[in-house]
């Protein structure tokens, strides 16, 4: 049974939550979907007799959220990372320090700019997943990639963008997201709920009862049934078009794309774009911390056209003086 919520704090590796135990006025977990950094807010009571030390540059908090133990029920602590200290505001008079964290450790190496030309032959292809171990290893990343992805060939690629942009774009090109977590960086198809290894994310179930409130949005047009893209043929010289999907209404790339296969990733993932987001729910539910992005919730006995499975493209925990509160935004799961 959930309670009494906690957290645990470390700043620096050093864990200083019962000095903040009762002077953190909120704390609040964003997480999303891609290179959107996973950011973190805390509040804490900042009173003139007791100052907090300001933190420093390079100061790191790692945060915790769950419930204490109860009865017959062990104490349930769930990690969510490491989070750089980027910026901080001090505010009066009820003076509050609130410390804004980010997961951007790594952006100041993938963001700088790089030119550099990736060969692509018949004779030896340039493969996605080599590319992608390359960039890792470029950045002491350790690389985690999809099965499903790791065959894909690539046309030669004259980089004069960040590695950043560039796996972005790549990610765009093939519905797939890209995620710096840690020390790893991992590339994977978007909107499954699986992991890496194909399997199903552990999900996780709610029903009527649990949910504070929700908000579905069911979009009934454009609803997109076909999707057309170009490339460039280099035997002949010309613009030429695939489609994937069959009907009206259709949805045109405006971009010419370097290869036949490109172009046909390209066209599949707008429209697997177009029915995710054509299906949407916002939900609020009683703090649950295994809710995380990119995982899925079920839900159940709630009315037709809401139960059933979501993929979480979007999730926010805050525990505040109110209690443990968890928002979650959800998208339809690729078919």
């Amino acid at each position: 049974m959930k309670i009494t919520p906690i957290f645990n704090i470390e700043a620096n590796n050093k864990d200083i939550s019962d000095k903040l135990m009762e002077r953190v006025v909120s704390l609040k977990i964003n997480q999303k979907m891609g290179m959107v950094s996973d950011s973190c807010e805390l509040v804490i009571d900042d009173h003139h007799d007791s100052r907090i030390k300001l933190p420093g540059e390079d100061d790191t908090v790692r945060i915790s959220l769950g419930y204490a133990k109860e009865d017959n029920e062990e104490e349930k602590l769930f990690d969510f990372g490491e989070y750089n200290v980027g910026e901080f505001a001090i505010n009066g008079p009820r003076d509050l320090l609130t410390l804004y964290g980010d997961k951007r450790l790594w952006t100041k190496s993938l963001k700088a700019p790089v030119k550099f030309s990736w060969l692509s032959t018949p004779e030896e292809p340039l493969l996605l997943k080599d590319l992608f171990a390359k960039v890792a290893a470029n950045h002491g990343l350790e690389a985690k990639m999809s099965p499903d992805l790791e065959s894909i060939v690539l046309p030669q690629i004259e980089q004069s963008e960040s590695d950043i942009q560039l796996l972005t774009r790549l990610a765009s090109y093939y519905d797939a997201v890209c995620k710096v977590q840690e020390e790893v960086i991992f590339f994977m198809p978007r909107g499954s709920g699986k992991t890496l290894s194909g399997k199903g994310i552990a999900e996780v179930a709610l029903d009527i009862e649990d949910l504070l409130s929700w908000r579905s949005l069911h979009s009934q047009y454009p609803n997109y049934q076909s999707c057309r893209a170009w490339y460039h043929d280099f035997i002949t010289a010309s613009r030429t078009m695939v489609e994937v999907g069959s009907g009206a209404p259709c949805f045109d790339l405006s971009y010419t794309y370097a290869d036949e296969t490109t172009a046909q990733w390209a066209a599949q993932t707008r429209l697997n774009h177009a029915a995710r987001v054509a299906k949407t729910i916002e939900i609020m539910v009683i703090g649950e911390p295994e809710i995380r992005a990119g995982g899925t919730v079920n839900l159940s006995q709630v009315r037709e056209g809401i139960d059933g499975s979501w993929f979480v493209a979007e999730v926010e925990h805050l525990i505040d003086k109110q209690g443990f509160t968890t928002k979650v935004i959800c998208q339809q799961l690729n078919g």
